[in-house]
């Protein structure tokens, strides 16, 4: 995890070295390793460009400092992420006559961009956000990847654009008075999350996932390079013969292209399937023990511990377990808000935040199973949300002093029901609270 921040705008506006340096130390928890900066007036002189670097160094430990430039310096970039393909992109590109300064993914973006001008997002394949001056077209690129795994987001204000990795960063440029954005109240009180491109901060935006954004003489247009597949029908024929034996090819070349590192990496695993599966991989490409780490809870009942001990001991990991209570969660909620720059929507952050730390005592970076039930459909308690509306038809009397009492006392084994029966609870709660603040911001 790296950090990046920096901003575009006239000639005469507020913006220095003391502007960048203040939003990197804002963002410095991203990257302990290194900073850098570059500045640079456009060749007109209308304008004047700076960029921020906060790096947690993975791969080309001793060259990969950022900004990075190309042959010329005429092209700079500050890059989060990791590219995957980065070594035959590499080869492609110096087939075609580019000179490399480094072994870093990072410079690969670089040449990319020359060659392919924005089109160069859709050769990468990685988890990136990355700004890109460009000195020549006087113009700077900003992308997001994907899925939009790095965060990216947006303050503009007439011709001046900011950007950062986390909203703290921009505010840290920027001593304008904060607004709660009311409407975007609703949507995280509805999904959990403020969809992109809306943030909770009136002003602040997300750049969407699988866009990119170019500023060009004051002037910024974004523009969705990507959507993911499972918008468009699909038909028999793109089937394959064997979808098992495919998708099983597909994970594991997947699993293989993270574990190109030049620092120690470990898996965080839970038991479940996912987790299971990742760790199996990399210990069939690993040639010494894989490091696995496994948070559980001192309530026996409510950990999983048992089921992580047993897949490190079939494949003879390195484990470490870390057990935590009820006070620790408390403990740390407030500064999980801090990082986060919002309400904290999903409890297992705060235990994912704790097994971080543990796991940054012997490691700098994990591979998980996170996103595999978003892909795959698995979570069963979204098949219970097509009752809502009728479950919303019960009288709320009955619902609350007879369905929802029943359900709570039913054991932890009927967790699964539990879930359901909450879900359409808080589903419908959510969506009377969605329309109270529609209501309230149409005022």
């Amino acid at each position: 995890m790296c950090g990046v921040a920096g901003f575009a705008c006239r000639a005469t506006a507020k913006g220095d070295r003391g502007v960048l340096r203040s939003m990197a130390d804002a963002i410095a928890h991203r990257g302990p390793d290194d900073e850098g900066y570059f500045e640079a007036q456009s060749r007109s002189g209308t304008y004047k460009v700076g960029l921020a670097h906060r790096r947690l160094s993975i791969i080309d430990l001793d060259t990969g400092h950022q900004p990075i430039g190309n042959e010329d310096g005429s092209v700079q970039i500050v890059f989060n992420g990791e590219i995957y393909n980065f070594q035959p992109l590499r080869e492609e590109l110096i087939a075609r006559g580019h000179i490399f300064k480094t072994n870093s993914d990072t410079e690969t973006i670089v040449h990319a961009y020359e060659d392919y001008g924005t089109s160069c997002v859709n050769r990468l394949r990685g988890m990136f956000a990355f700004a890109i001056w460009d000195a020549n077209r006087e113009r700077l690129f900003i992308a997001r990847d994907r899925f939009g795994k790095k965060p990216l987001f947006l303050r503009r204000e007439g011709e001046q654009l900011h950007f950062a990795s986390e909203i703290k960063a921009l505010l840290a440029a920027d001593n304008a008075n904060i607004e709660v954005n009311i409407g975007s109240i609703r949507d995280y009180l509805l999904y959990r999350y403020v969809p992109a491109p809306q943030t909770l901060i009136r002003g602040i935006e997300k750049l969407p996932p699988g866009s990119f954004a170019v500023w060009q003489a004051g002037n910024l247009h974004v523009e969705r390079y990507y959507a993911p597949p499972d918008l468009k029908p699909l038909g028999r024929s793109s089937v394959p013969d064997e979808p098992v034996g495919e998708f099983l090819d597909k994970l594991d070349d997947a699993v293989a292209c993270r574990m190109i590192s030049d620092v120690p990496f470990g898996a965080f695993l839970s038991g479940g399937i996912d987790s299971s599966a990742v760790v199996a991989l990399m210990a069939r490409h690993s040639q010494l023990p894989v490091k696995t780490f496994s948070v559980g809870f001192a309530e026996s009942q409510y950990s999983e511990l048992e089921y992580a001990r047993t897949i490190a001991e079939q494949f003879e990991t390195e484990h470490c377990e870390l057990t935590i209570s009820q006070d620790h969660i408390m403990d740390e909620l407030p500064g999980l808000v801090r990082f986060r720059d919002a309400p904290v929507a999903e409890p297992s952050d705060i235990p994912i935040y704790l097994l971080s730390k543990e796991a940054r005592k012997t490691v700098k970076m994990v591979l998980t199973g996170e996103g595999s039930d978003e892909v795959l459909g698995g979570y069963p308690k979204h098949v219970f949300e097509r009752y809502v509306r009728a479950y919303q038809v019960i009288p709320g009397v009955v619902r609350s002093g007879l369905i929802e009492p029943i359900t709570r006392a039913l054991p932890y084994r009927f967790r699964r029901a539990k879930t359901a029966i909450s879900t359409m609870g808080v589903a419908s709660d959510r969506e009377r609270m969605a329309r109270w603040f529609g209501a309230l911001s149409l005022r």
